[in-house]
């Protein structure tokens, strides 16, 4: 009896001992940073806070769970400290002072333990440093024409290449796939495609890995054909559709309220649309890719927007509807029949009235 109690302790053991990390836990310790000064911890993927606390001795924690490893700052606004890394479901320490947090170019593998990802990441930084020196003095050549703009095109191509030789040679981690996102709209089809099938099963069903996935089998938005429909919300929380607005000619706009040439359209050109085309069957639906609310509504309320403006609160990096509608950069729009066709895709430095002369004029 007393030996199979024995055993069963041991495998009560040995299970505790395997049981995976189910979350995250920092555990710093940071000389010169005065008591009860606060600390923020930022998810720079969300731009959302994660947690705040205060130190106490020099040290502070932080306690919580990911779904994925996330690129994190750590910030304490009264002491001047701020730096990032890679958080994930692990014990992460931090030792340090806050002189050393303080220099320029600070190699934080010495100081942050604990994350892979964030090794990688520094591997990366390594790796493109010896042309990330050169950056300034190749910028400040071309202002002085001691290079052609050629030249510093080709450095900076030279840049994106090396970039992407490093991330093509260690594919496989969170690091690398959240770079690839970045150049998504960049690459072809194909080079992407070969990228994603090198993933782990964990990294295709991640959410990194869904945004993949979805920019390469999403349906896509052409001119000529139909819409694809927009679901979300207007400030009120009242659900709001683009197909609500079949049977108007209907200028899509995208826009957010952290995005100046948003602002600045909106402001100056889209009242002069609205008093021109007012005895027409014509509509303007905004769609915003802000992630905060309040940022959101106090743009609106600024830019007196009292027509249909609604959104999902979702960075346009990793909102479905930005795939869909292959917009990198905004403010973008589109210029969509009644018939729900869009007839055009409209930039930014193009003549957005003279598009919808076109259709509204029959110029």
């Amino acid at each position: 009896m007393k030996k199979s109690i024995a055993i069963l302790f041991l495998i009560i053991g040995l299970v505790s001992c395997q049981k995976k990390q189910s979350g995250y836990t920092i555990e710093a310790n940071i000389t010169g940073l005065k008591d009860s000064a606060k600390v923020i911890l930022f998810n720079v993927n969300t731009y959302k806070n994660l947690d705040s606390t205060i130190v106490i001795d020099n040290k502070f924690t932080f306690k919580g769970e990911l779904s994925d490893p996330t690129n994190v700052v750590i910030n304490s606004p009264s002491t001047g400290v701020s730096f990032s890394f890679w958080l994930e479901n692990k014990k992460i320490t931090i030792n340090s002072s806050k002189e050393e947090l303080l220099k320029k170019d600070n190699d934080f593998n010495k100081i942050i333990k604990g994350s892979e990802t964030n090794k990688i990441a520094l591997r990366y930084k390594i790796f493109l440093k010896p042309l990330k020196d050169r950056q300034r003095e190749m910028y400040l050549k071309k202002q002085s024409k001691t290079i052609s703009e050629e030249q510093h095109k080709q450095f900076i191509d030279s840049i994106y290449n090396t970039s992407l030789k490093f991330i093509l040679e260690n594919p496989n981690n969170y690091f690398s796939l959240s770079e690839i996102l970045l150049k998504r709209f960049s690459l072809k089809k194909e080079e992407l495609e070969d990228y994603f099938s090198q993933l782990s099963l964990n990294l295709k069903k991640s959410s990194y890995g869904k945004i993949l996935d979805d920019f390469l089998h999403l349906e896509k938005i052409k001119e000529g054909g139909n819409i694809i429909d927009i679901i979300g919300k207007n400030l009120k929380e009242e659900e709001v559709k683009l197909s609500d607005f079949k049977g108007k000619v209907v200028l899509l706009d995208f826009w957010a309220g952290w995005c100046p040439p948003c602002i600045k359209q909106i402001k100056e050109e889209f009242p002069l649309l609205i008093e021109k085309y007012k005895d027409k069957n014509f509509q303007i639906v905004s769609y915003s890719f802000d992630f905060d609310k309040k940022m959101w509504k106090n743009a609106s309320d600024k830019l007196n927007i009292n027509w249909p403006n609604f959104s999902n609160l979702t960075k346009a990096d990793i909102d479905p509807v930005s795939i869909q509608y292959n917009v990198s950069s905004i403010p973008i729009t589109f210029i969509i029949n009644e018939e729900g066709k869009v007839l055009k895709r409209v930039e930014y430095h193009d003549d957005l009235e003279e598009e919808l002369d076109r259709v509204l004029l029959d110029e």
